[in-house]
Formats: C-alpha cells, structure tokens, sequence
C-alpha cells in the first residue's frame, strides 16, 4: 500500500472520530435548554449525558476483540449508521428517557465503530512502529478537534437552528459519513486471527491481558487523566463559565475550547517528547502535575479570562498523558491482541465520563443545598474532583507504572 493511500484510509477513518466526539459533548452547550425543554434537574442531565459512556464503556472489549479479527468496513459503517439513528432520536426525545435511549445508541455505535482504537489501529498497522506514539498524538489532537467542533461550531447552531435542529444536522452527516465509509473503506488489517481458533485465542488474550498488573496501573492512570475533559470540559465547563464570569454560551463554549485546543497541540508534542527522550513515565508524571496547579489556580483563584483561558490550554495539555497510555499498552501486547488491548485502556478513559458526569451534577445538588444557593461555592467544591483525579493520576504514574523504554515487547 503506498503511503498516500495509507494516508488517505487513515485520514477517512479520522473523520468518524472527530464527528464522534462533536456529538459526545454537544450536550455541555444545550444544558439550560435540555433542562428547560425535558424537564430534569443538573444530575438529571449529568446521568443522561453520562449514560453516553455507559454502553461505549460495555463495548470497548468487544469491539477490540472483532477488530482483531475482522476488517473494519462493515462493522465501522454499521457503527456509524448506530450514532446517526442515535442523533437523531435525541434531536426529537421529548423527555429523559427518550434522550437517555438516544445516548446509549451513540455509545454503543461509537464503541462498536471504536472510533479512536480504530483510528490507531489504522496508525498502527499502515505506519512504521517508532511513529506510533506521534500518530497516537495526531489522533487525540483531532479527537480534540471534533470536541471544539461540538461546543464552538454547534454553539453557534444551536443559537440559530435550536438544539433539536441541530442534533438532527449531526445526524445527517453521520449518515452522509457512513456512506463514504461504506465505498472508499477498503483497509485490511495484517494481524487477523484464523477464523477457527479466534473465539479462544481472544478471550486468552483477554484474560492476559486483564492479569497484568500494569494493565490495571495503566487503566487507572488513563481514567483519571481524562476525567477533566470527560467530567468538566464535556458537560459542566460551559455552564461553570457562565455562571463566573456571566459570559454568554458561545463566549464560555469558546473559553472551553482552549482545553481541548491544549489536548490537540499537547497531544502531539507529548507523543513526539516521549519516543524522543526514550521514556514514558517521566511524560505522564509531569504532565498531571502541570494539570493539577493549573486547574488548582482556576478553581480557587479565578483569574482574568485571559489568564484562565492560557490555564484551560495548559490543564487541557496535561490531559494528553492519556494518550500516552496507549503507546505503553501497545508495547507490552502482541500484535494480534493489540485491538483488544487499546479498547481495554480505551475503556478506561471512557468510563470516566460515565462517572465523573453524574458525578458532579449530584454534588452539585447536595453542594447547593449545603451553600444556600451559592453558585461559586458550589462549583468550587463540586469540582474539587477533578483536581482529585490530576492528583492521584501523579501518584499512579510515579509509583505504578513501570517505564517500557518505549520498545515493544515480542512475543511468538
């Protein structure tokens, strides 16, 4: 396969994940409105927009362990078709268990389409190993891409179009999507378990998989490290910002969007950094430190816009560690267990919206209660767990997980 080819596959199984990732937060600048129009409370929200991460979270294992062993065209295009129906069932849900059916889809066909295992599959096997850690970067930074695209963009549609339109547009380019895949996909992985012996050779390598201590560490590392986008940046953000600094939703949406502009630009970087310095666990530990003081300083101190939007893009970049952890999984894994090995880490991250999401609307609850109806005190408090997860994110990379000297393990 030549390398524009190569290119161009890995380029067209992009656009998923940044459309996947536009319809993942579009709920963080429809907040006001979906409460208003399907009468729910903040953990009402937090757990219809978390359920999202319940069903990808379910999935994950299972769509590594098909992608180990089929070609991705079907399964990705009926993926696809999945979040399109997905979109459009939330674009005319009329309370929160339509819009809660509605997520589940989305997240199962964003599992099933493993939109960002697949995407570094794709890096993986069309690319030169030592480019891996960079293409990883590459990915995370268009994943963050299509957040953007889901609070600035959408924000401004959902002002002009409302919510309900809007969602029913991202429906249109899903299907619009899924065709593209469906004529130009044509991508066979080299690692593909024989047909006969699949079914044992994946749950053997599933069971040593979850046996390895460092998946765990790792897991863990890559949960929390993602919780301050899946938690704060995918749903809470926007309206924290609104509620401060009395900003418009297009104005607090666009301050949101340094996070993500600093995981696009950090991601990169911090894949290139780590193959460069020959290490990994250096990379993840500073990174959280450098998320944790950020994030410190915008919740107790509330600075200047200015100075909190340069404190978004750094507290974003230091979510980039994360993908790290990808890299670190993929060089203690054979090749052909590899599919299931990223959705197992994968799954990991996702959880943490599934957590943190309802999570926070729940303190926010008891927190607004407890402060008698104090917007900042509540926030603050509320969102004292997403400084938690940098936190211990530090700790776990300093003491559990084990350096791999970016070299690949091999395996018979």
């Amino acid at each position: 396969m030549t390398k524009t080819k190569a290119i161009l596959l890995y380029t067209l199984v992009s656009l998923f994940l940044i459309f996947e990732m536009a319809v993942q937060v579009s709920p963080s600048i429809m907040t006001t409105a979906l409460m208003q129009d399907l009468n729910i409370s903040t953990f009402g929200l937090g757990v219809m927009s978390g359920i999202y991460f319940y069903t990808y979270t379910i999935f994950q294992t299972p769509s590594g362990m098909l992608l180990d062993r089929y070609s991705p065209r079907k399964i990705i295009t009926l993926a696809i078709l999945t979040c399109a129906i997905g979109s459009a069932l939330f674009g005319v849900a009329t309370n929160i268990y339509i819009g809660s059916i509605a997520r589940l889809l989305l997240g199962a066909g964003s599992a099933f389409a493993f939109a960002f295992v697949s995407v570094l599959i794709t890096a993986a096997d069309l690319f030169e190993n030592k480019h891996f850690a960079l293409f990883a970067g590459i990915s995370q930074a268009l994943a963050a891409l299509g957040a953007m695209s889901g609070q600035i963009p959408l924000s401004h549609l959902v002002n002009l179009l409302g919510w309900r339109h809007t969602m029913l547009l991202l429906a249109i380019i899903g299907f619009a999507l899924a065709l593209l895949i469906w004529i130009f996909l044509d991508y066979k992985k080299h690692y593909l378990m024989h047909e006969d012996t699949a079914p044992h050779s994946a749950w053997k390598s599933l069971h040593g998989i979850l046996s390895n201590k460092q998946t765990w560490a790792i897991a863990i590392y890559a949960c929390l490290s993602w919780a301050p986008l899946s938690g704060f940046a995918s749903l809470w953000a926007v309206p924290y910002f609104i509620s401060v600094y009395q900003l418009t939703p297009p104005a607090a949406a666009t301050l949101v969007a340094f996070m993500w502009l600093g995981v696009a630009a950090g991601s990169p970087i911090l894949g290139w950094w780590s193959t460069y310095l020959g290490q990994r666990r250096l990379p993840l530990w500073l990174s959280e430190c450098i998320g944790f003081f950020a994030f410190f300083i915008i919740l107790f101190y509330i600075p200047p816009i200015w100075i909190t939007g340069v404190l978004m893009f750094l507290a974003g970049g230091a979510t980039a560690g994360q993908v790290l952890t990808f890299s670190v999984v993929r060089e203690l894994n054979h090749p052909k267990q590899r599919a299931t090995a990223l959705a197992v880490n994968n799954m990991a991250v996702v959880i943490s919206g599934a957590i943190f999401q309802p999570l926070i609307g729940k303190l926010l609850q008891i927190h607004h209660t407890h402060f008698a109806g104090s917007t900042l005190l509540t926030y603050k408090h509320s969102l004292m767990v997403i400084l938690a997860s940098y936190f211990i994110a530090t700790l776990i990379a300093f003491f559990f997980i084990r350096e791999t000297g970016c070299e690949e393990v091999e395996l018979a």
